[in-house]
């Protein structure tokens, strides 16, 4: 969930870079061998919406921000309240190589989840916009999120609090 620098034009994007380089890895390595096991790569039998989302969620990544070719390590934490209407509000820190450049800051969002329990989120934290697919669990107890901007390594995970 990149929230990364708002004076940055990467928001909570380099966060869970490596992060996202380890859980990636794993979550990937995870994923093919569910594929691989079930035969499908959705859900199947649970149809998502909006309203999966909703509650408190909390996170917190490390990850990698690539600019020009050089690789920074970040890390972002906080919560998101999800409405289960498309839209939500929260609470992130974030810090690029050592710097904190988001201390508590505001956050909100607008989200869509499919049927199939997929997504997409976008984070705006104070001016800067962070784009990520989701992919729901069909219970809303939690989701993964990987960022789709340009230059930045990040992915994770939400899991519901309240």
């Amino acid at each position: 969930m990149s929230r990364s620098a708002i004076l940055r034009p990467r928001s909570r994007r380099g966060v869970a870079a490596l992060a996202s380089a380890f859980v990636l890895a794993g979550g990937a390595l995870t994923l093919a061998g569910t594929a691989s096991a079930s035969g499908a790569t959705t859900p199947t039998s649970t149809t998502c919406s909006d309203a999966t989302l909703h509650g408190t969620y909390s996170y917190g990544y490390e990850g990698w921000s690539v600019a020009m070719g050089a690789k920074t390590p970040s890390s972002t934490a906080g919560f998101d309240h999800f409405n289960g209407a498309g839209t939500s509000t929260g609470v992130t820190t974030f810090v690029d190589n050592g710097v904190v450049i988001n201390n508590n800051t505001p956050d909100s969002s607008t989200y869509t989840v499919q049927a199939n329990c997929s997504g997409k989120i976008v984070f705006n934290i104070a001016g800067s916009v962070a784009h990520f697919n989701i992919y729901v669990d069909p219970s809303g107890q939690s989701f993964t999120i990987i960022q789709t901007d340009h230059g930045n390594v990040e992915a994770g995970t939400e899991t519901r609090v309240s």
